[in-house]
């Protein structure tokens, strides 16, 4: 059985701070629904794609998730201290949260190493060589694309051809939450310094992971292995 893909709609940022907004009024889950439909449905008229995208922004933020505990709660407080920082929030969490994201953000990542702008053609094929061909597929890496053009990571020169748009982050604090995300993202216990300097999924952010930040968060817990630096992500979180 294929790995499901389940981001099946496009998303705005003013759709994805809304789902955060209304976390401060702490309501049941009906009653979370009913106010996140009654904003959405003033820019979506499809009632079956406003239940789409609806239920995609409830698992991103408010669907029990234990895995994404610790990282909601660092993503609600770093949006609540400083709203310029939802782009970076709003993007781990998606990654935390859909495979998929990580995979098409990954190789997008990778694609720029080489050239300045790639090609839809290119992503597809990388994406399918992966996850195979699946009709399911193809219409989610369309939304993903336009989510991200959308969330100012990619911008379209012309159809099918994409450049990313990079956001430098200069806040220690939003640092550190990259790189907690993609240890959480990785799950692979220990890494290097030059593995979280390197996280193409990552692509629209010019980020610094300095090693001096790394010891002085409590977060992180560094070891020596092999006269190495190692980084993981202290047991408590």
């Amino acid at each position: 059985m294929g790995k499901m893909v389940g981001l099946s709609r496009n998303l705005k940022m003013t759709w994805l701070n809304k789902a955060v907004e209304l976390l401060s009024e702490d309501l049941p889950e009906e009653e979370y629904k009913d106010k996140l439909n009654e904003y959405l449905s003033f820019e979506i008229k499809s009632p079956t794609n406003l239940r789409k995208t609806r239920e995609i922004l409830m698992n991103l933020w408010y669907y029990e998730n234990p895995e994404l505990q610790s990282l909601r709660t660092q993503a609600r407080s770093l949006i609540e201290k400083d709203p310029d920082n939802a782009l970076a929030v709003h993007w781990c969490i998606m990654l935390a949260t859909y495979p998929i994201f990580v995979d098409v953000s990954r190789i997008i990542g990778k694609l720029s190493e080489f050239e300045e702008e790639f090609t839809l053609q290119q992503l597809k094929q990388k994406i399918f060589d992966e996850w195979g061909e699946r009709a399911t597929l193809f219409h989610s890496i369309d939304k993903i694309i336009a989510t991200m053009k959308a969330m100012d990571a990619l911008k379209a020169k012309k159809p099918g051809r994409y450049t990313i748009v990079r956001h430098e982050v200069k806040d220690d604090e939003i640092n550190a939450f990259l790189a907690s995300t993609g240890m959480t993202v990785e799950d692979k216990g220990n890494f290097t310094l030059q593995d979280l300097r390197s996280m193409n999924y990552m692509f629209p952010f010019k980020y610094q992971i300095e090693r001096e930040m790394l010891m002085t968060n409590h977060e992180f817990t560094i070891t020596n292995i092999g006269g190495e630096m190692m980084v993981s992500l202290t047991a408590s979180l």
